[in-house]
């Protein structure tokens, strides 16, 4: 069911390769690695075989080589440029442009296979997309200072995972992680013209 709630406004805020038979696989190649994920991908995703989702690092467009991080550890992944395929790249058709244009930490998905060798080669990496917000509907950390010491009834809600919440919050927020949103409509107020600001670690 889709909710009809208005949002008036918003605040812009090495896991070891499956063993498997070498009989159908040439020498370069392996089948899907299990993937690697930061953890806070893991809220709102599950892992899946031969993909993994990381931290933008740099790229080396002379030697086809990128950088992931993943929470405390690196990983370095190769590329054919003729093959690599990018979604949400920032110029389509123009692999190096869209790949320099990465900011270093945005978040990202790569699906890749792992070598004989260890080496892990990407066909495709998923930029998550900038998230568009209507002016009108944002608001600045001034107007949420204003607002949660003023008498005014609002409904604050923290969208982080649950660890980033307990790590420090807003005051007078609640935590509703996003992929949690549909199983936690109880939390929100029955009137659906009251006032809801919604935050979460940036807007992405």
């Amino acid at each position: 069911m889709r909710l009809n709630y208005s949002w008036r406004l918003y605040v812009g805020l090495t896991a070891a390769a499956l063993a498997a038979p070498w009989t159908a696989w040439a020498a370069d190649q392996a089948p899907p690695a299990k993937a690697k994920d930061v953890k806070s991908c893991a809220v709102c995703h599950a892992p899946e075989e031969g993909q993994m989702r990381a931290f933008f690092d740099n790229v080396s467009m002379k030697s086809q080589a990128i950088q992931l991080k993943l929470d405390a550890t690196a990983e370095m992944v190769k590329f054919d440029e003729d093959k690599l395929q990018i979604v949400n790249g920032s110029t389509p058709g123009d692999i190096e442009k869209s790949l320099r244009d990465v900011k270093k930490g945005h978040e990202v998905r790569v699906a890749y296979t792992e070598g004989a060798n260890g080496v892990k080669t990407i066909s495709e990496l998923s930029i998550k997309p900038n998230m568009s917000v209507a002016a009108e509907k944002k608001m600045s950390t001034e107007d949420v200072e204003k607002l949660i010491t003023s008498k005014e009834t609002y409904t604050l809600i923290d969208a982080r995972p649950p660890l980033k919440f307990q790590e420090g919050a807003i005051a007078t927020a609640i935590n509703i992680p996003f992929p949690a949103f549909q199983k936690s409509v109880d939390k929100l107020p029955q009137d659906k013209n009251a006032l809801i600001v919604y935050y979460c670690a940036g807007a992405t």
